[in-house]
């Protein structure tokens, strides 16, 4: 597969963030709380930004077709952090353009079975305060087949970093934290056509495939953004993001859970507990 941010693949870059030193968070619970999305932004940090950046990318041919939109409120937050993810961005963007025209290249038959590829890769702030930024990543690509495929993730990033924070630098009790996603996973399912009578065995094969492993400790890093709180300066909670496939067919899609900050509370680290509060802001529809 392809790479994105430092990973062998889409999927596994999205769904496994990269494991950056561990260190305390900034102690600012009255930080300032903007969200991202916004055009009319200045850098917040000097860089001397390579002049191959670009906020929107798009090359076409008759192979594939790929595209990157990165939200101007990253490069707002640190150019620097703008920058690696546009590199790795536009670093996969031209392994599939390579990759097209190979399969291309080597389609036989009259007509061609061969269709043209596609990948499209953005990455947009969920919140920023002064020393954070929360992003989502999604990526999308067609490789030929019946349909194409999707991956969603995100990180949390502090100023001057350009790899995510682990997630065990946040939650203090894990298992705690993994009930809450299960249970509001349970509720998505169930609202999307789940019969109620179904509730336990759902809840416990997502408590088992949920369950960190040897090979897979860290389920949650990549998955996890934060939501913006009614209360300025304050987190209102996090979102956890899983793609098609990942906890259920792809005609169920991705899911989103929804965890508030008074949830959370009784899981966080105590460098935490005083960042998170308010009522979470709504999800946007997708």
């Amino acid at each position: 597969m392809l790479r994105l941010i430092a990973s062998a693949s889409v999927a596994a870059l999205l769904l496994a963030a990269c494991s950056p030193e561990t260190g305390a968070p900034a102690d600012s619970p009255e930080a300032e709380q903007t969200l991202g999305g916004d055009d009319s932004v200045e850098p917040a940090m000097a860089f001397d930004m390579p002049g191959d950046f670009q906020l929107s990318y798009s090359q076409e041919s008759g192979a594939a077709n790929v595209s990157s939109e990165l939200d101007p409120a990253i490069f707002a937050f640190d150019p620097e952090l703008a920058y690696s993810l546009w590199k790795d961005a536009k670093s996969s963007l031209d392994e599939m353009m390579t990759q097209a025209a190979a399969e291309e290249s080597a389609a036989s038959g009259d007509p061609s079975w061969f269709r043209p590829y596609t990948m499209e890769i953005s990455s947009k702030a969920t919140l920023v305060l002064d020393d954070l930024i929360s992003v989502e990543h999604f990526v999308a690509e067609y490789t030929g087949g019946a349909h194409g495929n999707y991956f969603m993730g995100g990180g949390v990033y502090r100023k001057g970093e350009t790899e995510p924070m682990k997630l065990a630098e946040m939650i203090a009790d894990e298992a705690g934290f993994r009930a809450l996603v299960v249970k509001g996973l349970v509720e998505e399912k169930v609202n999307r056509g789940w019969e109620e009578s179904e509730r336990p065995v759902i809840s416990s094969e997502l408590g088992e495939l949920l369950t960190p492993s040897a090979d897979y400790p860290d389920v949650f890093d990549g998955k996890v953004v934060l939501q913006g709180s009614e209360t300025a300066g304050l987190i209102g909670g996090v979102v956890v993001i899983f793609s098609p496939y990942h906890v259920g067919s792809f005609a169920e899609g991705s899911y989103e859970v929804l965890i508030s900050a008074a949830d959370l509370q009784p899981v966080l680290t105590p460098a935490w507990k005083d960042r998170f509060g308010g009522a979470p802001l709504p999800l946007a529809p997708n």
